[in-house]
């Protein structure tokens, strides 16, 4: 390998504050100095020199250059037990030659500038599904409104950094139940063997004068099993995640990081072609772990991402653990070209690997290439969660702190059910959750499967309602008018599933004093992320929200809470820069 590769003597120029932001991020992570230098330059493949003229990059993406000469295929040898590697030598000649690992990084190369007579336009080739929103309702007229929970904070992340990079808003990347999730609220702790806590809150809607809000909170069990790991990193190296390798190294970190004695890894990388390259490590050594690591490297090649997939979900059925959590960890920017590659077809494909007891975990890249929808099928139909990264604080905040910290999973296909009381409520809306909507029917199907909850995790909805007692409504099959039961004002129902896979449910009773008395800690924060939702997605529900009048919510805020408004990605950092474009 030594006189393959050579010792590299390239360098590469960083901005001196972001250098000391990757340091620091791994040191936070845990990792010794040593280590966290040897990560901080090794994904590079280049000696990092820190320069407090470089410009520093908001979008962390550091393009990596394929090598001139041929590039080397890394497959795994059978003989070595899944230590060893054997070389194959292909020279790139395409965009569909992989690089499937190296044993050394190949060097990046600053590319040169170039000269352009006129202004390039900005390709963007990402891709999300559009969702109608949630039409107003009348309280007779369908008196439930159901829907699944949803943990993912995937929109969070891409729109945050939209905003902070001053791009344009495509409102169909806008999920706003994403933003209201991504928010860690202070609800009470479930009692005893409860598995979840029910709380609600109430308030004024200020978009909206005739109408009101009704906050409902969720918040599962901290669970104080000690689960053990069983993790594979399934790991995109092809050609469209060149740029992107610095923050999949950093998320790869993270993950590891979390892990204890006695938990397991495997690393699997896939372009066009599937190679395993680490086979159910212990992690008892940190500094075995970060050579794993390591070890993934080299960029090339299509992406067959449903033979990735394949081939994770095979190698844990193979090595499943009966009392772990098994699960697949993917790091793909989701542009999958090779294969199966159609959302339905992915949808169906992943669906059937519920029955295996293995769940999925997905971590997307890309600003301009970020396949949304296919991540967001993928998840929502295989047992799934994913979020999206874009810069390390994406990776401490949603994928470190919330998505790796849940990976114990405490209920799943979580669906809720809220209804209002006809005799108080004459219309109501539900903000967000539009691809969560479920009917009646799908809410009492045992076997309807949609998302789960995470130890400790909390999930909210925001209804908007108007006051009025409903009128009386005739439909082809019913004829009722509102009356009867004046104490309660709302009931809401939970059906889920243990991990076992028992069926269970939950009820809760608002009552119109509960209603009247509740303490509204959360309520000012929700309202506002709500509002900032409704206007970045530039609903036809946003009534007279604006930008000015979500800066007007924010300085309230400010002067009656104790948030930070310094940090860069941070809700309220965010939604400051957005009202002052």
């Amino acid at each position: 390998m030594s006189k393959l590769f050579g010792k590299s003597k390239s360098i590469i120029k960083m901005n001196k504050e972001q250098y000391e932001e990757m340091y620091h991020f791994y040191l936070k992570l845990g990792y010794s100095e040593k280590q966290a230098k040897k990560l901080s330059s090794a994904c590079f493949g280049a000696e990092i020199i820190p320069d407090e003229n470089m410009k520093y990059k908001d979008d962390w993406c550091f393009f990596r250059m394929r090598r001139a000469e041929p590039v080397e295929r890394m497959r795994r040898s059978a003989a070595a037990g899944g230590r060893g590697m054997v070389v194959e030598s292909e020279m790139v000649e395409d965009g569909c030659a992989e690089v499937m690992g190296c044993a050394m990084p190949a060097p990046m190369m600053k590319m040169p500038e170039p000269v352009l007579e006129g202004e390039m336009p900005e390709f963007n080739t990402a891709e999300t599904k559009a969702v109608p929103e949630i039409e107003e309702e009348g309280t007779l007229d369908r008196p439930q409104m159901i829907f699944s929970a949803n943990v993912n904070t995937a929109s969070w992340s891409y729109l945050r950094n939209n905003i902070i990079n001053g791009n344009r808003i495509d409102k169909s990347f806008v999920r706003i139940e994403e933003i209201i999730n991504s928010y860690k609220y202070k609800m009470k702790a479930p009692k005893d063997e409860e598995l979840f806590s029910l709380s609600f809150e109430h308030g004024s809607c200020p978009w909206d004068k005739d109408s009101e809000l009704l906050m409902v909170g969720l918040k599962g069990r901290k669970s104080d099993k000690k689960v053990r790991q069983n993790l594979a990193f399934l790991v995109d190296v092809s050609g469209s995640m060149e740029d992107n390798w610095v923050l999949t190294q950093m998320s790869l970190a993270a993950v590891v990081s979390k892990l204890k004695k006695g938990d397991h890894m495997s690393i699997i990388a896939y372009s066009d072609e599937t190679v395993t390259v680490t086979k159910k490590m212990k992690c008892d050594d940190m500094g075995d772990c970060v050579k794993a690591i390591l070890s993934i490297d080299g960029i090339g090649g299509c992406t067959n991402g449903s033979d990735g997939l394949e081939n994770a979900y095979k190698y844990l059925s193979d090595n499943f653990e009966k009392d772990g959590n098994n699960r697949v960890f993917i790091f793909t920017d989701g542009d999958f070209n090779f294969g199966i590659t159609g959302e339905s077809g992915l949808s169906e494909f992943i669906y059937k690997k519920r029955e295996t007891g293995i769940y999925l975990s997905i971590v997307g890249y890309g600003m301009h290439n970020f396949k949304d929808n296919k991540m967001e099928a993928l998840a929502r139909n295989g047992n799934g969660n994913y979020t999206f990264v874009s810069n390390p604080e994406d990776i401490l905040d949603n994928l470190w702190e919330k998505l790796v910290s849940n990976l114990v999973t405490v209920a799943k296909d979580v669906k809720i059910s809220v209804e209002l009381n006809p005799y108080y409520v004459n219309k109501y809306r539900l903000i967000g959750y539009d691809a969560r909507v479920l009917t009646k029917q799908e809410f009492n199907d045992t076997e309807k499967a949609v998302d789960g909850i995470g130890s400790g995790h909390n999930v909210a909805a925001l209804i908007q309602f108007s006051r009025g007692r409903a009128e009386k409504t005739a439909g082809r099959y019913v004829t009722t008018e509102s009356k009867g039961n004046t104490e309660e004002f709302a009931f809401v129902e939970i059906h889920y599933k243990t991990p076992e896979g028992e069926n269970k449910e939950m009820t809760r009773v608002i009552t119109v004093e509960e209603l009247e008395n509740a303490k509204n800690k959360n309520m000012p924060v929700i309202t506002l992320l709500a509002a900032f939702g409704l206007v970045v997605k530039d609903s036809k529900y946003k009534g007279s929200a604006d930008k000015k009048m979500l800066s007007d919510m924010l300085r309230e805020l400010e002067e009656s809470k104790d948030i930070d408004t310094g940090s860069r990605y941070g809700h309220f950092s965010v939604i400051k820069k957005y009202t002052q474009s």
